[in-house]
């Protein structure tokens, strides 16, 4: 009996000191999005736990080093963009309506964060790149929909999402470098060639759709 308590009391222990230890990451992950703004996408080590309100060895023990720190601020902005993004893929709307809502979220965070998306440009974004891949499966799997309801190959539907995502991905980066059109035209430009392109892979395989029409899936 006196080893069970013990080991129970070790292991709530341990437990406690897990939990600390994620909640300081997330405090320095919370520091990292202020100093980015702050700073650049160019911002040190030092500027980050100055801005947590420590120094750099204590920043150090939770993070191995820097592309440690910019996965987990890649974690984050993941799950930002999942958070902006769901509320807005509403699969019953029309097409053109859904596609728009969708693009003018992930816009709307790139805007709201570029400092962060061009230090993960520089570093390691692997866990936001994930993301992307998740939408993508998620536009793959509509036409999928589509195309095996029609009796027509399904096979098309994982390069056309992941092109489309990709393309996206691309045209924000510019955006976001070059500022040379207001965000609600090119939300609209992004709008018109996303469907574009999703159009023609229907059009192709002989299905067309009106964008301003719902679908029933």
């Amino acid at each position: 009996m006196p080893g069970s308590v013990n080991r129970h009391r070790t292991d709530a222990r341990t437990e406690r000191w897990r939990e600390h230890k994620l909640a300081l990451r997330r405090e320095f992950v919370d520091a990292a999005f202020r100093a980015l703004a702050k700073q650049g996408p160019e911002v040190s080590m030092d500027e980050i736990a100055a801005e947590a309100g420590t120094v750099k060895p204590k920043l150090y023990r939770h993070f191995a080093a820097k592309s440690d720190l910019a996965g987990a601020v890649s974690e984050r902005m993941g799950e930002i963009l999942w958070q902006r993004l769901l509320p807005n893929m509403n699969l019953r709307d029309a097409p053109r309506v859904t596609i728009r809502r969708g693009l003018e979220a992930y816009v709307n965070v790139v805007d709201e964060y570029p400092n962060v998306f061009k230090f993960l440009m520089r570093t390691d974004s692997e866990p936001l790149m994930e993301s992307g891949k998740e939408i993508a499966g998620v536009i793959a799997n509509v036409l999928k929909e589509f195309l095996s309801a029609a009796d027509l190959d399904p096979e098309l539907a994982d390069p056309s999402a992941y092109a489309v995502v990709g393309a996206v991905g691309a045209a924000a980066e510019w955006w976001m470098r070059t500022r040379t059109m207001s965000k609600d035209k090119f939300v609209t430009h992004l709008t018109t060639m996303t469907w574009g392109a999703l159009d023609a892979v229907l059009r192709e395989q002989g299905i067309a759709l009106d964008p301003d029409r719902a679908v029933e899936l």
